[in-house]
């Protein structure tokens, strides 16, 4: 196998280079295949999680170009195809990016490492979440409103017919599918309006084709539902028995399937646009509310505990000055005070480093946390270990070259013990508080698997202190003290965990109780802002039953043939008339569904 340090002489390290640069802009376009990965999500989860692909990419690079150097492992990956005059790291390059689906075991690799990672990022579960959210019930719309989009489309007199059906507060019958149909316009309307803003001019760009077929949907439905709550109106007030008001039912509630369907699809569109523009979990919810989703709240993420970390450190600190000078009473070692408080502050940094990721990566990644109901992740928690090894690691650099310590044992020791307090923070799940007896389990847990870490270390040669080195009462202090330690960590950290998921939860609530209680007030304000509008001529009233009437021609439609344009059968649209979908469900459940 060739040197590995011949790597670094510059002649070789510019063709490592630049084979790695092929490597990071192929990994960059397979995590965000297809484009729509990019709205998918939040900014943060997106660009760390693609940054994790790509350093997980470089990573598997690395170690086949290292496997690639010896012959053995060359003759067994390549076979017959190799071919000598190709250099490790071509081969490697060649290998991740066009020749990738032709050798299967790498692309599942790398299928794996990608599902992985876009399961990191909630792609595309955050879109969905958000999208589910942000349904016709929960929108509101006021008179001012109505008089807004009056003013921006104008009347029938400017070729929108149908802005004399909007409609700012609900009602029965044709006022309700009026009111669903004034729903639909704002939210398309308010879309639209964010098209000019610089902030989304990326998403509207790569989302061009997308919208332009949205756009032609929208129109069609406009266009289609204007002149169907036209007709409805001259028929509302007809009686003409029972089994046409049942027919005019079953029409009302194929229209609010129709008018929900749309909405739907706007409010997916949206959900992707605000997540792909807005920068922050704050914007994205101040922006819902500005749209007209006045009960958008935060997702509500836990606040991190460092109020409760520093209690935490302070008290390792003292914990560790006092093990460190028994331990080297017992042990007869002797050295400066100075390196035995370089030794307490390194410790005590590490650990208070490592679990702080620990804790903030679960408190912000639905990929390191489980939902009630679902089985623990334990791969989640490895993978919480390996980072707070790889953080432990680069902590302990600059007390290496200090002379306080090897580096290697805390980031092992780091590993075990951020894992199991991952478990330990997942192990409860449910809104209330976990039973007393759960805080010891845990407790404990932690302080044997710091043990057999210990243990496993010392016999492995792998700390200072070589095996059979330490007499049997400073060996059991080197097991004791530390296991200890973690006890105290784990009887601490995951219940300042559930504490900050528990406020959390309390806030929403709390803002959605606040939310309720306002939203009567704020549309007396609104109503009492259009009532002022409205005498300035902005909002106009609709046209007379009259006029409705003697436009009746137009339609053709006629006393004799009423019947038959209710109920589908003229050249007309029908009542509601739109592309069928499947039944919802009848008129009596239609306001529970939108």
């Amino acid at each position: 196998m060739a040197d590995p340090s011949v790597i670094l002489i510059p002649a070789v390290l510019i063709p490592y280079s630049a084979c790695g640069l092929l490597i990071v802009i192929y990994a960059w376009g397979r995590f965000n295949t297809p484009p729509s990965n990019r709205s998918s999500t939040r900014q943060a989860l997106y660009w760390w999680s693609g940054l994790g692909y790509v350093l997980s990419a470089l990573m598997l690079f690395a170690g086949l170009c290292f496997l690639l150097q010896a012959g053995e492992w060359r003759t067994l990956l390549l076979g017959p195809a190799d071919n000598a005059a190709l250099s490790a790291s071509l081969l490697a390059t060649l290998a991740m990016t066009t020749l990738l689906p032709s050798i299967p075991v790498l692309k599942r690799v790398d299928e794996w490492l990608l599902a992985v990672f876009l399961d990191w990022a909630e792609i595309p579960a955050e879109v969905k979440r958000r999208a589910a959210l942000m349904m016709p019930r929960s929108f509101e719309v006021t008179e001012a409103d109505v008089a807004e989009l009056r003013e921006t489309y104008g009347d029938e007199g400017s070729g929108h017919a149908w802005t004399r059906h909007l409609r700012g507060q609900r009602g029965e019958g044709l006022e309700l599918s009026q009111y669903r149909f004034t729903r639909v316009v704002k939210l398309y309307d308010r879309i639209g309006k964010l098209a000019g803003e610089p902030r989304y001019s990326h998403f509207f760009a790569e989302t061009e084709g997308e919208f332009g077929e949205l756009d032609k949907r929208m129109g069609e439905f406009l266009r289609r539902a204007g002149a169907s709550l036209t007709l409805a109106e001259r028929q509302d007030g007809l009686d003409e028995g029972e089994a046409f008001e049942e027919l005019i039912a079953e029409r009302r509630a194929e229209f609010a399937q129709q008018c929900s369907e749309i909405f739907v699809a706007l409010a997916r569109f949206l959900a992707r646009a605000v997540l792909r523009s807005e920068r922050s979990e704050r914007d994205i919810v101040r922006r819902l509310r500005e749209i007209g989703f006045s009960a958008a709240e935060p997702m509500n993420l836990p606040n991190f505990p460092i109020d409760s970390l520093a209690v935490l450190a302070l008290t390792l600190f003292l914990y560790l000055i006092i093990a460190s000078w028994m331990f080297a009473q017992v042990a007869g070692v002797t050295g400066k005070p100075v390196n035995g408080l370089a030794m307490a502050g390194k410790i005590t940094l590490v650990r208070l480093v490592t679990i702080g990721v620990t804790v903030w990566l679960m408190q912000r990644y639905a990929f390191f946390h489980r939902m009630p109901g679902e089985p623990l992740r334990y791969f989640a928690y490895v993978v919480n270990g390996v980072i707070a090894a790889a953080v432990a690691f680069a902590v302990c650099l600059p007390f290496d070259f200090a002379n306080a310590g090897n580096m290697l044992p805390p980031a092992l020791l780091s590993f075990a013990l951020c894992a199991a307090v991952a478990l330990c923070c997942d192990v409860w799940v449910e809104d209330r508080p976990a039973p007393i007896w759960l805080r010891f389990a845990e407790a404990a847990g932690c302080g044997a698997v710091m043990a057999v870490s210990i243990i496993l270390l010392y016999f492995g040669d792998v700390m200072t202190f070589r095996a059979g080195s330490l007499p049997p009462e400073a060996l059991a202090l080197l097991i004791t003290l530390p296991s200890g330690l973690a006890c105290v960590i784990g009887g601490y950290v995951p219940h300042i965990y559930r504490t900050a998921h528990r406020a959390a939860l309390s806030r929403r609530d709390e803002a959605k109780r606040l939310s309720d209680s306002a939203r009567p007030m704020l549309t007396a304000l609104a109503e009492r802002r259009v009532s002022k509008v409205g005498s300035g001529g902005v909002a106009k009233r609709a046209p007379k039953r009259k006029r409705i009437l003697s436009r009746a021609a137009e339609h053709g439609v006629t006393r004799k043939n009423r019947r038959n344009v209710s109920a589908g059968t003229a050249d007309q649209p029908a009542l509601a008339e739109l592309p069928r979908q499947p039944e919802i469900g009848g008129a009596e459940n239609v306001d529970a569904l939108v």
